[in-house]
C-alpha cells in the first residue's frame, strides 16, 4: 500500500461551498475512487486556502490517478470543481497538486 499527501489551492471565500460539494459527493465517484484502489482519503483546509489531502492506495498512484481521470464520472466532477481551484496552469483538469514527499510514518 502507498500513501500519498499533496497540497493544492482553492479561493479561500469559497471554502464552504467547497465543503459542501465534499458533503454531498456524488455515491457513483466514491464508487469510481475505491474501484481504482484508493482509500482512507481525507482533505483538510488551511485558511489560506491550501489543502492538505491524504489517501492510501493498493496499487500505483500514478496508474490509479490516469484511469479515475478517463472516467467520465470523474471528469463531471472535476469541471464542477475548477471554479473553486486556484492555479496557474489553466488547461489542466482540476487541481495543481504538488505531492509531498513522506519524511516518517508510524503505525
Amino acid at each position: 500500500m502507498q500513501r500519498i499527501g499533496f497540497t493544492f489551492e482553492i479561493k479561500p471565500e469559497l471554502k464552504n461551498e467547497y465543503k459542501k460539494a465534499h458533503d454531498e459527493v456524488w455515491p457513483k465517484l466514491v464508487k469510481a475512487i475505491k474501484d481504482c484502489g484508493i482509500s482512507n482519503y481525507s482533505i483538510f483546509f488551511r485558511e489560506d486556502g491550501t489543502l492538505f489531502a491524504y489517501l492510501e492506495i493498493e496499487g500505483d498512484y500514478g496508474k490509479a490517478m490516469g484511469e479515475l481521470s478517463k472516467l467520465e464520472i470523474s471528469q463531471k466532477w472535476e469541471k464542477l470543481m475548477d471554479k473553486y481551484f486556484v492555479k496557474k496552469d489553466k488547461s489542466i483538469l482540476g487541481p495543481e497538486k504538488q505531492i509531498l514527499e513522506e519524511v516518517s510514518h508510524l503505525d
